[in-house]
Protein backbone atom coordinates (compact mmCIF):
# COMPACT_ATOMS: atom_id res chain seq x y z
CA UNK A 1 0.00 0.00 0.00
CA UNK A 2 2.77 2.59 0.54
CA UNK A 3 3.67 2.87 -2.96
CA UNK A 4 0.65 2.39 -4.29
CA UNK A 5 -0.49 5.52 -6.74
CA UNK A 6 -3.71 6.68 -7.68
CA UNK A 7 -4.17 9.33 -10.83
CA UNK A 8 -6.34 12.06 -9.72
CA UNK A 9 -6.29 14.12 -12.75
CA UNK A 10 -5.54 13.39 -16.75
CA UNK A 11 -4.86 16.44 -18.66
CA UNK A 12 -2.91 17.03 -22.14
CA UNK A 13 -0.39 20.15 -22.48
CA UNK A 14 -0.02 21.67 -26.29
CA UNK A 15 3.41 22.53 -26.39
CA UNK A 16 4.01 24.68 -29.74
CA UNK A 17 6.10 23.18 -32.13
CA UNK A 18 7.26 23.46 -36.10
CA UNK A 19 8.05 21.31 -38.72
CA UNK A 20 10.98 22.47 -41.05
CA UNK A 21 12.65 21.44 -43.95
CA UNK A 22 16.51 21.06 -43.70
CA UNK A 23 18.60 20.84 -45.91
CA UNK A 24 22.47 19.97 -45.12
CA UNK A 25 25.53 18.47 -46.06
CA UNK A 26 27.23 15.19 -44.22
CA UNK A 27 30.32 13.16 -44.16
CA UNK A 28 30.21 9.76 -45.01
CA UNK A 29 32.56 7.29 -45.22
CA UNK A 30 32.52 4.07 -47.63
CA UNK A 31 34.84 1.45 -48.70
CA UNK A 32 37.03 1.35 -51.63
CA UNK A 33 37.45 -1.06 -55.12
CA UNK A 34 38.70 -4.25 -54.23
CA UNK A 35 42.32 -3.87 -55.58
CA UNK A 36 42.97 -0.54 -54.51
CA UNK A 37 41.53 -1.24 -51.16
CA UNK A 38 44.01 -4.35 -50.22
CA UNK A 39 47.03 -2.79 -52.25
CA UNK A 40 46.77 0.12 -49.32
CA UNK A 41 45.80 -2.28 -46.99
CA UNK A 42 48.81 -3.94 -47.47
CA UNK A 43 51.14 -0.59 -47.73
CA UNK A 44 50.05 0.57 -44.80
CA UNK A 45 51.36 -3.05 -42.77
CA UNK A 46 55.01 -1.93 -44.30
CA UNK A 47 56.29 -0.05 -47.33
CA UNK A 48 56.55 -2.27 -50.68
CA UNK A 49 57.85 -2.85 -53.50
CA UNK A 50 56.16 -3.08 -57.13
CA UNK A 51 57.48 -6.59 -57.42
CA UNK A 52 56.36 -7.71 -54.05
CA UNK A 53 52.77 -6.18 -55.07
CA UNK A 54 52.79 -8.17 -57.98
CA UNK A 55 54.05 -11.32 -56.33
CA UNK A 56 51.18 -11.14 -53.49
CA UNK A 57 48.65 -10.81 -55.74
CA UNK A 58 49.50 -12.47 -58.48
CA UNK A 59 49.43 -9.82 -61.25
CA UNK A 60 50.98 -9.11 -64.23
CA UNK A 61 53.36 -6.71 -64.46
CA UNK A 62 51.11 -4.36 -66.39
CA UNK A 63 48.21 -4.90 -64.26
CA UNK A 64 50.56 -3.95 -61.11
CA UNK A 65 51.75 -0.47 -63.26
CA UNK A 66 47.73 0.40 -63.83
CA UNK A 67 47.11 0.08 -59.96
CA UNK A 68 50.32 1.92 -58.82
CA UNK A 69 49.80 4.67 -60.96
CA UNK A 70 46.17 4.72 -60.28
CA UNK A 71 47.14 5.18 -56.47
CA UNK A 72 49.63 7.66 -57.70
CA UNK A 73 47.31 9.97 -59.74
CA UNK A 74 44.77 10.08 -56.44
CA UNK A 75 47.36 10.85 -53.99
CA UNK A 76 47.52 7.79 -52.33
CA UNK A 77 50.27 6.06 -52.51
CA UNK A 78 54.40 8.04 -52.99
CA UNK A 79 57.67 6.48 -53.91
CA UNK A 80 60.47 6.43 -50.73
CA UNK A 81 63.72 7.24 -51.39
CA UNK A 82 64.96 3.89 -51.07
CA UNK A 83 62.43 3.17 -53.67
CA UNK A 84 59.49 1.41 -51.82
CA UNK A 85 56.07 2.36 -51.83
CA UNK A 86 54.01 4.48 -48.96
CA UNK A 87 50.92 5.65 -47.94
CA UNK A 88 50.62 9.42 -48.23
CA UNK A 89 49.21 11.69 -45.65
CA UNK A 90 45.62 11.88 -47.48
CA UNK A 91 45.24 7.79 -47.56
CA UNK A 92 46.57 7.22 -44.04
CA UNK A 93 44.14 9.15 -42.67
CA UNK A 94 41.43 6.22 -44.66
CA UNK A 95 42.90 3.94 -41.72
CA UNK A 96 41.88 4.40 -37.62
CA UNK A 97 43.66 1.06 -36.57
CA UNK A 98 46.61 -1.49 -38.39
CA UNK A 99 45.10 -4.07 -40.60
CA UNK A 100 41.58 -2.43 -40.25
CA UNK A 101 39.62 -1.97 -43.65
CA UNK A 102 40.35 1.73 -45.27
CA UNK A 103 37.12 3.97 -45.52
CA UNK A 104 37.11 6.46 -47.44
CA UNK A 105 35.64 9.79 -46.45
CA UNK A 106 32.83 11.88 -48.97
CA UNK A 107 30.58 14.73 -48.95
CA UNK A 108 27.16 14.52 -49.18
CA UNK A 109 24.24 17.11 -50.10
CA UNK A 110 20.98 15.34 -48.40
CA UNK A 111 17.61 16.46 -46.81
CA UNK A 112 14.95 16.22 -44.13
CA UNK A 113 11.57 17.52 -42.74
CA UNK A 114 11.84 17.24 -39.19
CA UNK A 115 9.67 18.05 -36.22
CA UNK A 116 11.33 20.47 -33.00
CA UNK A 117 9.49 21.45 -30.02
CA UNK A 118 9.79 25.29 -29.63
CA UNK A 119 10.81 24.95 -25.90
CA UNK A 120 13.47 22.74 -25.40
CA UNK A 121 14.16 22.28 -29.53
CA UNK A 122 14.47 18.28 -29.07
CA UNK A 123 14.03 16.45 -32.40
CA UNK A 124 10.97 13.62 -32.22
CA UNK A 125 9.09 12.27 -34.61
CA UNK A 126 6.47 13.92 -37.03
CA UNK A 127 3.52 10.99 -35.91
CA UNK A 128 3.57 13.03 -32.78
CA UNK A 129 2.12 15.39 -34.04
CA UNK A 130 -1.57 16.08 -34.30
CA UNK A 131 -2.96 19.65 -36.13
CA UNK A 132 -5.66 20.50 -33.07
CA UNK A 133 -5.01 23.03 -30.38
CA UNK A 134 -8.36 21.52 -28.97
CA UNK A 135 -8.85 19.42 -25.96
CA UNK A 136 -5.19 20.44 -23.89
CA UNK A 137 -3.86 23.27 -22.43
CA UNK A 138 -1.55 25.81 -24.13
CA UNK A 139 2.33 26.16 -22.77
CA UNK A 140 3.59 28.99 -23.43
CA UNK A 141 7.24 29.32 -24.56
CA UNK A 142 9.77 32.51 -25.18
CA UNK A 143 8.64 34.51 -28.15
CA UNK A 144 12.27 34.73 -28.99
CA UNK A 145 12.57 30.80 -29.56
CA UNK A 146 9.23 31.57 -31.88
CA UNK A 147 10.49 34.49 -33.63
CA UNK A 148 14.23 32.36 -34.03
CA UNK A 149 13.27 29.34 -34.37
CA UNK A 150 15.18 28.22 -37.52
CA UNK A 151 18.06 29.92 -36.49
CA UNK A 152 17.62 27.69 -33.16
CA UNK A 153 17.21 24.93 -35.24
CA UNK A 154 20.27 25.51 -37.52
CA UNK A 155 22.49 25.18 -34.13
CA UNK A 156 20.37 22.45 -32.43
CA UNK A 157 19.71 20.30 -35.30
CA UNK A 158 23.55 20.02 -36.06
CA UNK A 159 24.23 19.30 -31.94
CA UNK A 160 21.39 16.61 -31.87
CA UNK A 161 22.50 14.79 -35.16
CA UNK A 162 23.67 11.61 -34.07
CA UNK A 163 21.08 11.74 -31.19
CA UNK A 164 18.46 11.82 -34.14
CA UNK A 165 20.06 9.15 -36.63
CA UNK A 166 19.97 7.01 -33.30
CA UNK A 167 15.83 7.68 -33.35
CA UNK A 168 15.31 6.50 -37.15
CA UNK A 169 14.88 9.77 -38.13
CA UNK A 170 17.30 10.10 -40.78
CA UNK A 171 16.61 6.26 -42.31
CA UNK A 172 18.24 7.21 -45.64
CA UNK A 173 21.53 7.84 -43.65
CA UNK A 174 21.60 4.42 -41.68
CA UNK A 175 23.79 2.15 -42.49
CA UNK A 176 23.98 -1.11 -40.84
CA UNK A 177 27.72 -0.73 -40.57
CA UNK A 178 28.72 1.42 -37.37
CA UNK A 179 32.24 1.88 -39.16
CA UNK A 180 30.27 3.88 -41.61
CA UNK A 181 28.10 6.37 -39.55
CA UNK A 182 27.50 9.83 -41.16
CA UNK A 183 28.55 12.46 -39.51
CA UNK A 184 27.30 16.32 -40.12
CA UNK A 185 29.35 18.46 -42.36
CA UNK A 186 27.29 21.75 -42.25
CA UNK A 187 23.82 23.03 -42.60
CA UNK A 188 22.84 24.62 -45.82
CA UNK A 189 19.48 25.90 -45.20
CA UNK A 190 16.17 25.82 -43.01
CA UNK A 191 12.80 26.67 -43.68
CA UNK A 192 9.81 26.61 -41.50
CA UNK A 193 6.95 24.54 -43.00
CA UNK A 194 4.36 25.58 -40.12
CA UNK A 195 3.48 25.30 -36.20
CA UNK A 196 1.36 22.80 -34.61
CA UNK A 197 1.76 21.43 -30.88
CA UNK A 198 3.02 18.66 -29.47
CA UNK A 199 0.42 16.93 -27.12
CA UNK A 200 2.15 16.10 -23.96
CA UNK A 201 -0.11 13.74 -21.91
CA UNK A 202 0.51 14.11 -17.58
CA UNK A 203 -0.89 12.17 -14.96
CA UNK A 204 -0.84 14.26 -11.40
CA UNK A 205 -1.12 11.14 -8.67
CA UNK A 206 -1.18 10.74 -4.84
CA UNK A 207 0.37 8.80 -2.73
CA UNK A 208 -1.26 6.49 -0.19
CA UNK A 209 -1.49 9.72 2.49
CA UNK A 210 -3.00 11.74 0.16
CA UNK A 211 -0.03 13.98 -1.31
CA UNK A 212 1.04 14.98 -4.64
CA UNK A 213 3.58 13.11 -6.58
CA UNK A 214 5.92 14.61 -9.10
CA UNK A 215 5.43 14.41 -12.69
CA UNK A 216 7.09 11.74 -14.84
CA UNK A 217 9.73 13.51 -17.38
CA UNK A 218 8.86 12.95 -21.30
CA UNK A 219 11.23 10.72 -23.07
CA UNK A 220 10.49 12.71 -26.11
CA UNK A 221 12.48 15.77 -24.71
CA UNK A 222 16.18 16.55 -24.15
CA UNK A 223 15.17 18.52 -21.09
CA UNK A 224 12.19 17.79 -19.87
CA UNK A 225 12.30 20.15 -16.46
CA UNK A 226 12.40 23.16 -18.84
CA UNK A 227 8.68 22.14 -19.81
CA UNK A 228 7.89 21.14 -16.29
CA UNK A 229 8.54 24.81 -15.38
CA UNK A 230 6.60 25.95 -17.95
CA UNK A 231 3.89 23.66 -16.97
CA UNK A 232 4.02 24.99 -13.13
CA UNK A 233 3.93 28.62 -14.21
CA UNK A 234 0.84 28.01 -16.56
CA UNK A 235 -0.75 25.95 -13.49
CA UNK A 236 -0.14 28.75 -11.28
CA UNK A 237 -1.63 31.44 -13.30
CA UNK A 238 -4.76 28.88 -13.80
CA UNK A 239 -5.08 28.33 -9.74
CA UNK A 240 -8.14 29.20 -7.97
CA UNK A 241 -8.47 29.38 -3.93
CA UNK A 242 -10.16 26.32 -2.03
CA UNK A 243 -13.45 25.52 -2.81
CA UNK A 244 -13.76 22.42 -0.21
CA UNK A 245 -16.55 24.56 1.87
CA UNK A 246 -18.40 25.33 -1.20
CA UNK A 247 -18.60 22.11 -2.61
CA UNK A 248 -19.47 20.37 0.91
CA UNK A 249 -22.50 22.64 1.11
CA UNK A 250 -23.53 21.56 -2.75
CA UNK A 251 -23.10 17.71 -1.26
CA UNK A 252 -26.13 18.98 1.45
CA UNK A 253 -27.76 20.50 -1.87
CA UNK A 254 -27.61 16.68 -3.51
CA UNK A 255 -27.95 14.84 -0.34
CA UNK A 256 -24.46 13.38 -0.67
CA UNK A 257 -23.96 12.09 2.28
CA UNK A 258 -21.66 9.22 1.44
CA UNK A 259 -19.26 11.62 -0.74
CA UNK A 260 -18.96 13.59 2.53
CA UNK A 261 -17.32 10.72 4.55
CA UNK A 262 -14.71 10.57 2.46
CA UNK A 263 -13.46 13.55 4.31
CA UNK A 264 -10.11 14.03 6.71
CA UNK A 265 -11.70 16.21 8.87
CA UNK A 266 -8.41 16.79 10.77
CA UNK A 267 -7.04 18.31 7.29
CA UNK A 268 -10.17 18.50 4.99
CA UNK A 269 -8.49 16.38 2.63
CA UNK A 270 -9.51 13.33 0.57
CA UNK A 271 -7.00 10.23 0.84
CA UNK A 272 -6.90 6.93 -1.94
CA UNK A 273 -7.66 4.67 1.54
CA UNK A 274 -10.85 6.29 2.13
CA UNK A 275 -11.74 6.15 -1.25
CA UNK A 276 -11.10 2.11 -1.63
CA UNK A 277 -13.06 1.60 1.49
CA UNK A 278 -16.46 3.85 0.54
CA UNK A 279 -15.92 1.38 -2.99
CA UNK A 280 -15.84 -1.61 -1.61
CA UNK A 281 -18.62 -1.22 0.65
CA UNK A 282 -20.80 0.15 -2.01
CA UNK A 283 -19.62 -3.59 -4.09
CA UNK A 284 -20.79 -5.11 -0.70
CA UNK A 285 -24.16 -3.68 -0.45
CA UNK A 286 -24.97 -3.26 -4.16
CA UNK A 287 -26.67 -0.03 -3.49
CA UNK A 288 -26.28 1.30 -6.88
CA UNK A 289 -23.65 3.59 -6.44
CA UNK A 290 -19.85 3.64 -7.92
CA UNK A 291 -17.52 6.09 -6.61
CA UNK A 292 -14.70 7.35 -8.67
CA UNK A 293 -11.68 9.85 -8.53
CA UNK A 294 -10.47 11.52 -12.00
CA UNK A 295 -12.30 12.58 -14.56
CA UNK A 296 -15.72 11.29 -16.12
CA UNK A 297 -14.15 10.86 -19.41
CA UNK A 298 -11.23 9.10 -18.44
CA UNK A 299 -10.82 5.29 -19.95
CA UNK A 300 -12.01 3.99 -16.93
CA UNK A 301 -14.31 6.33 -15.61
CA UNK A 302 -16.27 5.99 -18.50
CA UNK A 303 -16.16 2.15 -18.86
CA UNK A 304 -17.63 1.98 -15.41
CA UNK A 305 -20.23 5.11 -16.44
CA UNK A 306 -21.08 2.96 -19.66
CA UNK A 307 -21.50 -0.40 -17.35
CA UNK A 308 -24.19 1.59 -15.66
CA UNK A 309 -25.51 2.71 -18.69
CA UNK A 310 -25.86 -0.11 -20.58
CA UNK A 311 -29.02 -1.92 -19.45
CA UNK A 312 -30.83 1.27 -19.27
CA UNK A 313 -30.30 1.45 -23.09
CA UNK A 314 -30.78 -2.20 -23.60
CA UNK A 315 -34.32 -2.25 -22.30
CA UNK A 316 -34.47 0.79 -24.30
CA UNK A 317 -33.83 -0.83 -27.57
CA UNK A 318 -36.35 -3.33 -26.53
CA UNK A 319 -39.34 -1.37 -24.98
CA UNK A 320 -42.11 0.26 -26.95
CA UNK A 321 -42.39 2.82 -25.05
CA UNK A 322 -41.39 6.41 -26.41
CA UNK A 323 -38.33 7.69 -24.96
CA UNK A 324 -36.80 9.61 -27.82
CA UNK A 325 -37.21 12.71 -25.70
CA UNK A 326 -36.23 11.75 -22.83
CA UNK A 327 -32.88 14.39 -21.66
CA UNK A 328 -29.79 13.25 -21.06
CA UNK A 329 -28.32 16.37 -19.99
CA UNK A 330 -24.20 16.89 -19.27
CA UNK A 331 -23.56 19.94 -16.84
CA UNK A 332 -20.11 21.49 -17.29
CA UNK A 333 -18.05 23.14 -14.28
CA UNK A 334 -16.18 25.77 -14.01
CA UNK A 335 -13.08 24.62 -14.22
CA UNK A 336 -10.33 25.28 -15.88
CA UNK A 337 -8.93 21.97 -16.26
CA UNK A 338 -12.39 19.99 -17.42
CA UNK A 339 -11.97 18.87 -21.24
CA UNK A 340 -8.43 19.23 -21.58
CA UNK A 341 -7.51 15.79 -22.79
CA UNK A 342 -8.46 14.41 -26.21
CA UNK A 343 -9.96 11.53 -24.14
CA UNK A 344 -13.04 14.39 -23.36
CA UNK A 345 -13.29 14.21 -27.46
CA UNK A 346 -14.06 10.41 -27.51
CA UNK A 347 -15.91 10.51 -24.16
CA UNK A 348 -18.28 13.30 -25.72
CA UNK A 349 -18.91 11.47 -29.05
CA UNK A 350 -19.42 8.52 -27.56
CA UNK A 351 -22.25 10.69 -25.38
CA UNK A 352 -23.34 12.12 -28.58
CA UNK A 353 -23.12 8.53 -30.67
CA UNK A 354 -25.14 6.38 -28.51
CA UNK A 355 -28.16 8.52 -28.52
CA UNK A 356 -29.86 6.60 -31.71
CA UNK A 357 -29.86 3.78 -33.02
CA UNK A 358 -30.39 2.62 -36.74
CA UNK A 359 -34.27 2.16 -35.51
CA UNK A 360 -34.59 4.16 -32.85
CA UNK A 361 -33.81 7.15 -30.34
CA UNK A 362 -33.14 6.34 -26.90
CA UNK A 363 -32.70 9.96 -25.74
CA UNK A 364 -32.39 13.52 -26.37
CA UNK A 365 -28.59 14.69 -25.35
CA UNK A 366 -27.73 17.63 -24.43
CA UNK A 367 -24.59 19.26 -23.19
CA UNK A 368 -24.27 22.53 -21.03
CA UNK A 369 -20.91 24.82 -20.24
CA UNK A 370 -20.57 27.78 -18.44
CA UNK A 371 -21.21 31.41 -20.03
CA UNK A 372 -21.81 34.71 -18.84
CA UNK A 373 -25.46 35.19 -20.09
CA UNK A 374 -26.59 35.09 -23.66
CA UNK A 375 -24.84 37.89 -24.93
CA UNK A 376 -21.03 36.24 -23.55
CA UNK A 377 -20.17 35.24 -27.78
CA UNK A 378 -16.27 35.82 -26.66
CA UNK A 379 -17.38 32.57 -24.46
CA UNK A 380 -19.31 30.82 -27.38
CA UNK A 381 -16.88 31.26 -29.98
CA UNK A 382 -14.42 29.78 -27.75
CA UNK A 383 -16.54 26.70 -26.58
CA UNK A 384 -17.49 26.20 -30.48
CA UNK A 385 -13.75 25.87 -31.45
CA UNK A 386 -13.02 23.67 -28.17
CA UNK A 387 -16.21 21.31 -29.56
CA UNK A 388 -15.10 21.52 -33.18
CA UNK A 389 -18.16 19.61 -34.86
CA UNK A 390 -20.07 18.65 -32.03
CA UNK A 391 -20.56 22.47 -31.45
CA UNK A 392 -24.44 22.28 -32.60
CA UNK A 393 -25.33 19.53 -29.60
CA UNK A 394 -24.05 22.18 -27.02
CA UNK A 395 -25.70 24.83 -25.06
CA UNK A 396 -25.00 27.72 -22.79
CA UNK A 397 -25.75 27.65 -19.10
CA UNK A 398 -25.49 30.77 -16.93
CA UNK A 399 -22.49 30.31 -14.80
CA UNK A 400 -23.25 29.83 -11.25
CA UNK A 401 -24.63 26.32 -11.17
CA UNK A 402 -23.20 25.07 -7.54
CA UNK A 403 -20.95 27.79 -7.94
CA UNK A 404 -19.16 25.94 -10.53
CA UNK A 405 -17.58 23.36 -8.99
CA UNK A 406 -19.74 20.50 -10.18
CA UNK A 407 -20.48 18.29 -13.24
CA UNK A 408 -23.36 16.43 -13.53
CA UNK A 409 -24.32 14.00 -16.14
CA UNK A 410 -27.92 12.77 -15.71
CA UNK A 411 -30.79 10.87 -17.44
CA UNK A 412 -33.81 11.34 -16.67
CA UNK A 413 -35.11 8.61 -14.27
CA UNK A 414 -32.47 6.26 -14.94
CA UNK A 415 -29.33 7.56 -13.91
CA UNK A 416 -27.07 10.39 -12.79
CA UNK A 417 -22.95 11.05 -12.77
CA UNK A 418 -21.84 13.44 -10.16
CA UNK A 419 -18.44 14.71 -10.58
CA UNK A 420 -17.09 17.55 -7.69
CA UNK A 421 -14.11 19.52 -8.97
CA UNK A 422 -12.03 20.20 -5.73
CA UNK A 423 -9.46 22.80 -5.87
CA UNK A 424 -6.63 22.77 -2.81
CA UNK A 425 -3.88 24.76 -3.77
CA UNK A 426 -2.33 24.03 -0.80
CA UNK A 427 -2.13 20.53 -1.85
CA UNK A 428 -2.04 19.49 -5.37
CA UNK A 429 -1.43 21.94 -8.08
CA UNK A 430 -4.78 20.76 -10.31
CA UNK A 431 -8.21 20.54 -9.08
CA UNK A 432 -8.60 17.26 -8.39
CA UNK A 433 -12.25 15.33 -9.67
CA UNK A 434 -14.38 13.05 -7.70
CA UNK A 435 -17.80 11.71 -7.73
CA UNK A 436 -20.25 8.94 -8.10
CA UNK A 437 -22.42 7.25 -10.61
CA UNK A 438 -26.10 6.20 -9.08
CA UNK A 439 -29.24 4.30 -10.33
CA UNK A 440 -30.91 4.89 -7.60
CA UNK A 441 -34.40 6.19 -8.69
CA UNK A 442 -34.33 8.70 -5.61
CA UNK A 443 -31.07 9.78 -6.30
CA UNK A 444 -31.49 9.95 -9.53
CA UNK A 445 -34.63 12.37 -8.90
CA UNK A 446 -33.38 14.18 -6.46
CA UNK A 447 -30.85 15.62 -8.36
CA UNK A 448 -32.46 15.76 -11.41
CA UNK A 449 -35.03 18.15 -9.38
CA UNK A 450 -31.42 20.61 -8.54
CA UNK A 451 -31.11 20.23 -12.20
CA UNK A 452 -33.92 20.85 -14.19
CA UNK A 453 -34.40 24.03 -11.45
CA UNK A 454 -31.28 25.73 -12.06
CA UNK A 455 -31.43 25.25 -16.20
CA UNK A 456 -35.17 26.51 -16.10
CA UNK A 457 -34.50 28.70 -14.07
CA UNK A 458 -33.71 33.20 -14.25
CA UNK A 459 -31.13 35.70 -12.83
CA UNK A 460 -30.79 39.32 -12.57
CA UNK A 461 -33.70 41.15 -14.59
CA UNK A 462 -35.44 37.85 -15.66
CA UNK A 463 -32.59 36.26 -17.81
CA UNK A 464 -32.82 33.05 -18.75
CA UNK A 465 -30.06 30.93 -17.10
CA UNK A 466 -30.59 28.31 -20.31
CA UNK A 467 -29.01 30.72 -22.94
CA UNK A 468 -29.48 28.77 -25.93
CA UNK A 469 -27.36 26.95 -28.46
CA UNK A 470 -24.03 28.12 -28.76
CA UNK A 471 -24.09 28.14 -32.44
CA UNK A 472 -26.61 30.60 -33.00
CA UNK A 473 -25.36 32.61 -30.09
Amino acid sequence: MTDKKVTYHEIDFLLPAQKFNIQFSYVSKKGLPFIREFVLRLIHVAPMSKTQISSFFGLSRRETDEAIDDLVIRGEVTLSADGRLTLTGKSSGYFSTLGEMPQLSTVQDSGASLSFDLATFSCFSNENLRERWQAGLPIEVDSNNVSRSEKMVEKYFQHQFNQILDKGFLPHLVSQDEKERPSIYTVNSVNKLRQMPLRLKAQFQLDNEGKAVERDDYEALNKSERVHELITVLLDRLSKPNNSMSILKSMMALGDEDTMKLFDSRTNSITPKYIEDIHALEEYSKSGRSTFIGPIYTKDNWESLQEALAPVLLARIKGKADIGNSLFTWIAPSDPYWAKSDRFISSLSDFLGRANTKDKKLYQPVVYVPVSDERDFRAARQWKNEFEQYHKDVKGLVEGFLDGNVEILHLENELVAVIYHFTQPEFLPVSMPLGFVSTNKETVAKIGKVVADYIKGTSSFDKAHDCGYISIM
